[in-house]
């Protein structure tokens, strides 16, 4: 159970440095921990790196700032050092690469002894992200990889993401913590779990809730759909999601003569679908995979591709779902197979671990430790 009194220590409030209040998964996660944060008593406020403050995201009690208006990294970087010096915050805490180079760059420009403690939180798996960057992408890392080791603690998204701080950025492991995402947050009580029975008997209907970008391999879904069929197990595709690749899917998706349904972003997702379900991940690289506890929380199973690293966060192997062993799709079909036939019985202390409750708790403990360790 966790403690509801608070710490006695000198934390008082709390600075998130954020590109935006919606948008991404990373967004969703910092306006949670302000939420939770503001509910603990904190006095919590942002600055936005590009987004506009004045949002109907923005979460209740926090006072917002964008640096929208200011032009170029240093510019942006200075504004946030004035910010800095007005608020006067005990701590400050970025998420993602730009806002992380944002506050480390305004830190350096803010006297010792008036800086507050200073946190990063890297979400996605750099390394991999390289191949085939553009110039501005690998400037970035190179900064990243010259600036995370000065921060004063690392919050990492999950463990391969933790390790890949350690090994490729200098950042010492003594000033690094992995904190669970809040991932269970979009599932109401309501939802938890949907009715399902186990077995690919009446066939699977494939989920993809990502984007339909590069990055996240959509096609993939619907060769391993193809690899079902052949094997005498219907199949379709359900994609919740936009992106630039869905005219190629759909053309893919008619030449192998597979299903496929385009119901676009939906907000509740998980409610939206047969209970012959299984969700599909197939990205090259993710940091976590919030969808893949979204999917558990649901009571369904899920399918990610183990190169992909950070997803190996996101399933148990054998009670939420299984990594498929490559991304080829003879793979995949072993995988969505298997995933089928699992009840998710007993997974309710996993879950857990990634509610708001535990994972604002977490992330308070890193904050008072990170400002006793910087005084």
């Amino acid at each position: 159970m966790i403690s509801t009194s608070r710490p006695a220590i000198p934390l008082r409030s709390i600075l998130f440095v954020v590109p935006s209040f919606h948008g991404g998964g990373a967004e969703f996660v910092a306006r949670t921990w302000m939420d939770w944060l503001v509910k603990r008593g904190y006095e919590v406020s942002a600055v936005l790196t590009s987004g506009v403050a004045e949002s109907e995201h923005r979460p209740s009690g926090v006072p917002a700032l964008s640096l929208a208006g200011h032009h170029g990294h240093f510019a942006k970087a200075n504004a946030l050092r004035r910010a800095i010096a007005e608020m006067r915050p005990d701590v400050a805490l970025s998420l993602q690469a730009y806002p992380n180079l944002v506050l480390l760059t305004a830190a350096r420009l803010v006297p010792r002894g008036k800086r507050p403690a200073v946190l990063v939180s890297e979400r996605n798996l750099v390394s991999l992200g390289l191949p085939g960057a553009d110039l501005p992408h690998r400037a970035k890392v190179w900064f990243a990889k010259r600036l995370y080791p000065l921060a004063d603690h690392v919050v990492a998204i999950s463990h391969p993401v933790a390790g890949e701080l350690v090994a490729g950025f200098g950042v010492r492991g003594n000033r690094i913590t992995v904190v669970p995402n809040p991932a269970t947050a979009k599932i109401p009580e309501s939802a938890r779990p949907r009715r399902r029975l186990p077995g690919p008997e009446r066939g699977i209907e494939i989920v993809l809730a990502c984007r339909l970008v590069e990055q996240k391999r959509p096609l993939i879904a619907i060769a391993a759909a193809a690899e079902l069929q052949r094997r005498g197990v219907s199949a379709r595709v359900v994609s919740f999601g936009g992106g630039p690749m869905r005219e190629e899917i759909e053309s893919a998706a008619e030449r192998a003569g597979v299903p496929f349904v385009h119901r676009g972003w939906v907000e509740n997702w998980f409610e939206h679908f047969g209970d012959n379900a299984v969700v599909l991940l197939p990205s090259s690289r993710e940091g976590f995979g919030n969808v893949l506890v979204e999917a558990a929380a649901a009571g369904f199973p899920s399918v990610a591709v183990s190169g992909a690293l950070g997803v190996a966060d996101a399933i148990v192997p054998g009670i939420t779902g299984e990594l498929a062993l490559t991304a080829e799709p003879s793979d995949l079909a072993d995988a969505l197979i298997r995933a089928s036939e699992l009840s998710l019985d007993g997974i309710e202390p996993w879950l857990r671990r990634f509610s708001v409750e535990a994972s604002g708790a977490d992330l308070e403990r890193v904050l008072v430790r990170a400002l006793e360790a910087s005084r």
